[in-house]
């Protein structure tokens, strides 16, 4: 079974995020993000999704926390397909085609 998720930080540094690809243990400063069942995150569209939360933690601070309340409520955008839902792949390919994507 895959488990791979995301970790948002809520509390002290607001906004950090991670991808956790091994299992671990969070606090409960951290919200813990993991992929609906029609798709299957993988390290490069992590890295995709990560970027874009990171763009949104300017919103948030230490006095104004990214609760999982207010989590629920954000909007981020990300590429879509024809049919509205969100185009994974091509966040994989875009990840890949970076320089130093085979690092990652």
């Amino acid at each position: 079974m895959l488990w791979f998720c995301i970790t948002v930080n809520y509390n002290g540094s607001v906004g950090e995020a991670f991808y956790q690809s091994e299992p671990f243990w969070a606090l409960d400063d951290v919200n813990v993000l993991y992929a609906k069942d029609f798709w299957r995150m993988n390290k490069y569209i992590a890295m995709f999704i990560i970027t874009v939360i990171k763009a949104n933690k300017y919103r948030f601070s230490y006095g104004r926390k990214w609760t999982i309340e207010k989590m629920k409520e954000t909007t981020l955008k990300l590429p879509y397909k024809n049919n509205g839902m969100p185009d994974f792949e091509y966040m994989e390919e875009y990840i890949k085609s970076l320089p130093y994507s085979d690092r990652i």
